[in-house]
């Protein structure tokens, strides 16, 4: 095996040569990590006073939080009802592709809690329809910049919690959103600066000056615009976060608070507290706890490994080595095991929603496999 077969990382953190617009300085250093600015929190007490504004004297919910028996949703839903006291009511999306794990983390979340919970589904199949016709379309031409695109009925997620909010008169919703999340490495693909700030991300990404971002992918790629398509997309650009322009617009009476803006998000403690008053269980057929919930995001990361010989993991655990988190060699270790790719998980996904040819997901992972080598 000779030395150009590796792929060159961040001395230190562990971005790959593959990441988009990554430069290396003469020490080995990635300008991400020369511009990184560490998290900084608002602090627990603001966010218990401005969390008690919104407490109702009576019965009521005092605020609306969406759950979907992931690590960071079940740790918002836990601190939200038994650490600030508040009446909690949990809204969860029956997501067509979640674990069955992340069902019965949901289960035993609101037993233990006693919380009230609130479940909905999306009309005429539409996560389905809209997935398979998106991962269809980007097969014709693979971009690491369209990947979002298979989640894009997700976006559905956020009105209807709140239509909840709106129909039990709750003037709150709690978010659980960790930092580390939010990928610089897409933000570039979509030309957003990684400095652009979260609350002005979905503009950005969707403006069409040079016509650059995801407006970009969908000229370059009209497949992606099916009738029944459109107004999904329509919903995603309106909602795609909080402070996006559905939010911010046309519900201006409830306020969002993401947690983790205000205290840090730690890692062991979320999965310490969940696990031990949750009854909370990652599948102990994938090495990693993080976004489990969905199959599709297995499904992402062979995607993101075809087209640019990494995952999103890459650049969390990148940011957590920034954070002073973890070390880089601790991060190298989990990234050798958790970005093995698995198969059987995509191949009953794609399976799920009538797309049986996946004669080209062995070809491709064969590819994957020669490139996929870390080094120091």
């Amino acid at each position: 095996m000779t030395e150009n077969e590796y792929l060159k990382r961040c001395s230190r953190c562990i971005l790959p040569e593959t990441a988009p617009n990554i430069i290396f300085d003469k020490d080995g250093v990635c300008n991400f990590c020369r511009s990184h600015i560490k998290v900084q929190y608002e602090g627990e007490s603001k966010l218990r006073d401005l969390l008690y504004s919104y407490r109702k004297d009576s019965n009521r919910y005092d605020c609306v939080v969406g759950v979907s028996g992931g690590r960071d949703s079940s740790y918002t839903l836990l601190k939200l009802a038994k650490d600030y006291n508040l009446k909690v009511l949990a809204v969860n999306y029956e997501n067509p592709f979640t674990d069955p794990q992340a069902k019965v983390n949901i289960e035993n979340a609101v037993e233990a809690l006693n919380v009230d919970v609130v479940s909905f589904k999306l009309n005429n199949n539409i996560h389905e329809k809209t997935f398979k016709h998106n991962f269809t379309a980007w097969l014709r031409e693979p971009s690491p910049a369209a990947i979002p695109m298979m989640c894009i009925a997700c976006k559905l997620i956020l009105p209807n919690i709140i239509k909840y909010a709106k129909m039990y008169d709750v003037r709150c919703v709690v978010t659980g959103g960790n930092p580390y999340e939010y990928t610089s490495f897409k933000r570039e693909l979509l030309n957003v600066s990684t400095d652009e700030n979260y609350m002005n991300l979905l503009t950005k990404s969707f403006g069409i000056k040079g016509f650059g971002g995801i407006t970009n992918e969908i000229l370059k790629n009209p497949l992606y615009c099916h009738p029944m398509c459109i107004p999904t997309m329509i919903t995603g650009f309106l909602y795609g976060n909080p402070y996006s322009f559905g939010p911010r617009f046309l519900s201006p009476n409830i306020k969002f608070i993401d947690i983790f803006h205000y205290i840090p998000w730690q890692e062991e403690e979320v999965l310490s507290r969940i696990k031990q008053e949750l009854k909370w269980e990652s599948p102990r057929r994938f090495s990693s706890s993080w976004r489990f919930d969905c199959g599709v995001s297995h499904l992402k990361d062979f995607m993101y490994m075809k087209t640019l010989n990494m995952t999103e993991k890459d650049d969390f655990y990148s940011k957590m080595v920034r954070e002073g988190l973890i070390t880089r060699e601790e991060a190298l270790i989990r990234l050798k095991d958790e970005n093995k790719l698995h198969m059987n998980e995509i191949q009953k996904l794609l399976e799920s929603t009538g797309i049986n040819d996946i004669s080209y997901l062995k070809r491709d992972k064969e590819e994957i496999i020669r490139k996929e080598l870390l080094t120091e």
